[in-house]
């Protein structure tokens, strides 16, 4: 299966996303904010990442121009999970060619885990 990396300042976001993948069978790694997930991608090369915009620390969008600057990991599939329907994050992160942006309260967890799988599939590796 796959290696989920999920970068949320939200605990309840993570784990209730986490146990949904992990019930799946993917391995997930959970982490608070972009500077953390910046600590163990390289690391622990995942396969997909589910990413929030607003975080302390280093926010989504900050987080994905350094991913992109990084030759091995610049196609990385990221799905951003959000709580902005709206602003000049999200035009940011669509212009670091995320895969999917959903916006939190708007989309069931089963929409999260058809954006994931989607974006594997389409991941080279």
């Amino acid at each position: 299966m796959a290696r989920i990396m999920i970068v949320d300042d939200s605990e309840d976001s993570r784990d209730s996303l986490a146990v949904i993948f992990r019930k799946l069978g993917h391995e997930v790694i959970c982490v608070p904010n972009g500077r953390e997930a910046l600590s163990s991608v390289l690391d622990r090369l995942p396969d997909v990442i589910v990413l929030d915009l607003l975080m302390p620390d280093m926010d989504g969008p900050s987080f994905l121009e350094v991913i992109r600057s990084y030759l091995r990991i610049q196609s990385l599939p990221v799905v951003v999970v959000t709580g902005l329907a709206e602003s000049p994050m999200i035009e940011r992160a669509r212009a670091l060619r995320v895969n999917s942006i959903l916006v939190k309260g708007k989309v069931s967890p089963d929409d999260v885990v058809k954006a994931v799988e989607q974006a594997i599939v389409r991941y080279p590796g």
